[in-house]
């Protein structure tokens, strides 16, 4: 009776401890899923801005209206009329001119920044609970004693980096260090100063904030997960669901 009931509690504590890591698992991917969404989204609203597809507020002339207005002007009174020296249609000028509507399509700036307002929101939360699941998941593998504490340490301190890395330090210490998340006003205000680019240091600076930030984030919230997803797999092995 004394090796069968340790064999039952044996059992009950692996089902409860596979029912901890199955919800940690789910909720590790999703909060992990959103930073990476939130990171991409965050450099493309960078790189409209660096390839000229951000309307700033300025009011420009209607010159699609305008143009069709002189076609029409210019058009014969009658439908029926014969005009002698016709040109060939082009069946690419349609998507010439599609291709041509992409390329010089800008959106405003308020849009912008409602996105970058959201996905700084949603990083900061994120971020923060992805590195407490991974903390959960920490003490789960030493009371529970399921192997591999190694890869979910090496996670959680990453996770950690990841978050000290993320955050906008300079709207606390503002000539001291920076952080990936920016603000609307922040990036409008740096890209018009070194609108130029007209030399090597102010591209640096640029890009070097918007750009070399963001890939580091992205790179380390991979490193984690990476990670993560060792130590998953050890704890199931170890449970006996994975060979």
């Amino acid at each position: 009776m004394t090796d069968e009931g340790k064999k039952q509690d044996q059992l009950l504590e692996t089902t409860d401890c596979l029912e901890a890591i199955g919800t940690l698992k789910s909720n590790k991917n999703l909060f992990f899923f959103v930073c990476l969404l939130c990171l991409l989204l965050l450099q493309g609203c960078f790189w409209l801005m660096a390839t000229g597809h951000i309307n700033y507020g300025q009011i420009e002339p209607n010159t699609p209206t305008i143009e069709k207005a002189a076609q029409n002007a210019a058009a014969p009174a009658s439908a029926n009329a014969v005009e002698p020296n016709k040109a060939t249609i082009d069946p690419n000028d349609g998507w010439h001119k599609y291709s041509s509507k992409i390329a010089t399509a800008k959106i405003d700036f308020e849009k912008v920044a409602w996105v970058i307002r959201v996905c700084n929101y949603l990083l900061i939360i994120s971020s923060v609970v992805y590195a407490m699941s991974l903390l959960f998941g920490l003490m789960i593998s030493l009371v529970g004693r399921l192997g591999g504490i190694s890869h979910i340490t090496k996670a959680f301190f990453i996770s950690l980096l990841f978050i000290v890395v993320l955050m906008p330090w300079q709207t606390l210490f503002r000539s001291v260090g920076i952080g990936t998340i920016f603000k609307p006003a922040e990036l409008l205000s740096s890209w018009l100063m070194h609108s130029d680019m007209n030399s090597v240091e102010k591209a640096l600076n640029i890009y070097g904030r918007y750009v070399g930030f963001g890939c580091l984030s992205i790179l380390m919230l991979l490193w984690a997960q990476l990670k993560s997803m060792k130590w998953s797999r050890n704890t199931l092995r170890r449970l006996g669901i994975v060979r």
